[in-house]
């Protein structure tokens, strides 16, 4: 059976079962690789799923089986083992963007891919991923433990955009999900957690100046926090944890963090 054919026979009465998913593993699993074809299978019944065109039993045993298959497809090849080239990065884009939308499996599996892989990602493919998770997170206003948990594997995954540190990329995610969401109650308490370390890990553990806020730092600090006009909570409690922590403070910075620190 072709894997058009298995297509139309799982999708004639409109639903993807358990027994259904059960069995494309299987297929797909057969020789233990997931090649382009495959891949491109698997996007397609997403895609059915996502514009209503059909539903699922059990949405976590598809959700699981499509990321699954397609991190490996990326992150298991001969090609370039354990990380995702040029080519891999370009058509996970593609077939993600086709229908212009990101669903809630497709940034699952940007955010996989970020965590899984074993060495850093081509730069558009990290922004791509940042923007997504970063429009995901804003959307309902509310930042809960799951997208805290998701915001962690994108930024401290091997793949992502700074590797396991943190980079600029990665800081700017933080302060716009904090800037778009602050005036917000109920966000989880790992969020300013999150904030606090992430952000004091970016200006704190960086290469050039470890241990200091130099003055680049600094002004990117200012910027940034003063980007939206207010000093929140969740930016007073970096402050605190800056100037608790560095030993030293360059630049206009040292004046600002005096009067914002508590």
């Amino acid at each position: 059976m072709s894997l058009e054919e298995l297509k139309s026979e799982i999708l004639e009465d409109g639903v993807i079962d358990a027994g259904e998913i059960a069995k494309l593993r299987e297929v797909l699993y057969d020789d233990g690789v997931i090649d382009r074809d495959e891949a491109d299978f698997l996007f397609s019944l997403n895609d059915t799923v996502a514009s209503g065109e059909a539903t699922v039993a059990d949405d976590a045993d598809w959700s699981g089986l499509f990321v699954e298959a397609l991190s490996d497809h990326v992150l298991k090849d001969e090609e370039s083992p354990g990380t995702i080239d040029a080519d891999e990065a370009a058509y996970i884009m593609e077939k993600i963007g086709a229908d212009g939308q990101v669903d809630g499996n497709e940034l699952a599996l940007l955010v996989a891919i970020a965590a899984g892989a074993t060495g850093e990602s081509p730069d558009d493919f990290n922004k791509y991923t940042l923007d997504a998770v970063q429009a995901a997170v804003i959307a309902d206003g509310i930042v809960d433990a799951e997208e805290v948990e998701m915001m962690k594997k994108v930024i401290y995954g091997a793949g992502g955009a700074g590797g396991s540190s943190v980079d600029q990329a990665e800081a700017d995610m933080l302060f716009a999900v904090n800037d778009a969401t602050t005036d917000n109650e109920g966000h989880d308490a790992g969020w300013q957690a999150l904030f606090v370390e992430a952000l004091g890990k970016f200006v704190l553990e960086d290469e050039a100046s470890p241990g200091e806020i130099d003055e680049a730092e600094g002004d990117y600090l200012i910027a940034k926090i003063g980007e939206d006009g207010k000093t929140d909570a969740n930016e007073k409690a970096l402050m605190n944890h800056i100037k608790a922590n560095a030993t030293s403070i360059a630049g206009k910075f040292k004046f600002q963090i005096s009067m914002w620190a508590d």
